[in-house]
């Protein structure tokens, strides 16, 4: 198993960004939120993702960039963690909080955040299928 971040995992689609935020579907385990759709991507990925850090809640540039590496490397290093539906996704992954924590605490966080989207796709299957 491969843990990079590919630039095809990179979210750069405008239309697919404002899709998202139009239609996704919402989960927040504190400090993240992620917005999903089921998309048909160009790249030949399982999902594409773009990071927000909100600049309203973080004042800091280097702060901003700093979390958003960071949450970039837990993808990265736990996507393999994360069960859904075979077709393609677009994420939009973005930080709830208003200023800087540790890695220890995102990566608790993003493993919540995986938990509670493995359950949403576990129950929807289990509504398809019963």
């Amino acid at each position: 198993m491969r843990f990079t971040f590919s630039k095809d995992e990179k979210l750069t689609s405008s239309k697919l960004f404002d899709a998202i935020h139009k239609e996704g579907k919402t989960l927040k385990s504190f400090p993240f939120s992620v917005r999903f759709i089921d998309a048909s991507l160009e790249a030949a990925v399982e999902r594409q993702i773009a990071v927000v850090v909100p600049k309203r809640s973080i004042k800091s540039a280097v702060h901003r960039n700093t979390l958003k590496r960071q949450m970039r490397e837990l993808y990265r290093l736990n996507r393999h963690r994360i069960k859904g539906p075979s077709q393609q996704q677009a994420w939009s992954l973005r930080y709830l909080g208003n200023r800087l924590n540790d890695y220890a605490f995102l990566e608790e966080g993003f493993l919540k955040l995986i938990q509670s989207y493995n359950t949403y796709y576990e129950e929807l299957s289990s509504k398809k299928l019963g």
